[in-house]
């Protein structure tokens, strides 16, 4: 029930009257939920299908973004368009082909042509000189060790074909191998997670450094995501009126909102993928990389605290007319950042014992 319908019925004397009648309807919805509704979707698709069709915007926003993201990806990929998405995944692709044990001779037959034609749009638009580099020593790398089939041929004239000197060229962006973590790793990482907690209550006006904010993001780029696309960015409010006014579209965070100092939004985007398989993984990978950015915050002496950011159409309706998101972009969670305040309590938030987190699969025999 919204506070203005609240507001009209308690001047008239009908608030209790309302709200009663509110929670009765509430709790018939659910136990027909329950008993009749619920069974009857889950034994049949094309129920399920007319449901949602006709009686539930449930998924709505999400299949919207999915389009959306859909028709950018296939736009961005058609002919000379250079689509980075497409080169990041493409390259790691290739990147996973080098390192294989038992290395075919010949391998990414399908896409070598197209990854070059990305590799050179890249280089003609002037993109990230980083990537560029890691694409032009795989590539390099490839040419040299597979078998040069008809298709490999073409696609090698085509890729010397490409004007490209190395940003650094005295860095090498090839497969290496892993280095083994100090003796003492452990610990240090144990202790880090025993400090962090998340924080409610803050310093006032004790914004992050951006210099600060910048390293957790670099950070925060180390985690691990699916064929390296990065399907999310972090936009920083730094401003006490957008922060509060974004702060108070998340449920939970409104009995703190007034206090917090600086917001980070992590937005995910679904223009990455082809595949309708892949469209949660700015969940997947944006959540990867915002316990990265937590913990490296708290490294650097900075309290955080995650905020759920639910699936409701007017908040994120508010949220885009105070931040500027393409329509395949959509908010992951926000993270409160500031110095937590000397008197401040933290949650004790008793977890849930290993035994109830971990087991071990044990095949028939």
């Amino acid at each position: 029930m919204g506070k203005h319908l609240q507001n009209i019925l308690q001047k008239a004397g009908l608030l209790d009257v309302a709200q009663k009648a509110f929670l009765k309807w509430m709790t018939v919805k659910a136990e027909a939920e329950l008993l009749f509704v619920l069974p009857l979707l889950n034994k049949s698709g094309v129920l399920r299908r007319f449901y949602f069709a006709f009686f539930s915007s449930t998924f709505s926003a999400e299949m919207r973004q999915y389009i959306n993201g859909r028709f950018i990806y296939l736009q961005r990929s058609k002919g000379p368009v250079f689509n980075e998405s497409l080169l990041r995944r493409n390259i790691h692709r290739l990147e996973k082909g080098i390192m294989a044990e038992e290395r075919k001779k010949v391998f990414g037959l399908d896409f070598i042509r197209e990854t070059v034609g990305q590799f050179s749009a890249s280089v003609a638009q002037n993109a990230s000189a980083e990537v560029n580099d890691w694409a032009f020593d795989i590539l390099n790398e490839y040419f040299n060790i597979v078998d040069q089939v008809p298709e490999i041929e073409q696609a090698y004239e085509y890729f010397k074909g490409v004007v490209y000197f190395k940003n650094n060229p005295n860095q090498s962006k090839l497969p290496y191998v892993k280095s083994h973590p100090h003796a003492d790793a452990f610990n240090h990482f144990q202790g880090l997670l025993n400090v962090r907690k998340s924080v409610r209550s803050f310093v006032p006006d004790s914004i992050p450094s951006r210099e600060n904010v910048e390293k957790a993001v670099r950070m925060a780029s180390t985690a691990p995501s699916s064929c390296n696309r990065q399907p999310f960015r972090f936009v920083v409010l730094e401003d006490k009126k957008s922060v509060v006014a974004v702060s108070n579209l998340a449920g939970g965070a409104r009995s703190f909102a007034e206090g917090i100092p600086a917001l980070a939004i992590v937005v995910g985007s679904t223009s990455v993928s082809p595949s309708p398989g892949d469209r949660h993984l700015m969940y997947i990978d944006g959540s990867l990389a915002s316990m990265i950015f937590m913990l490296a915050l708290e490294s650097l002496g900075i309290s955080s605290c995650p905020i759920n950011w639910a699936d409701i159409k007017k908040s994120e309706r508010a949220l885009r007319k105070i931040v500027a998101l393409e329509k395949f972009e959509r908010p992951v969670m926000l993270i409160a950042m500031g110095e937590a305040a000397e008197t401040g309590l933290v949650a004790c938030s008793v977890r849930k014992e290993v035994s109830e987190l971990l087991k071990f699969h044990v095949p028939e025999k």
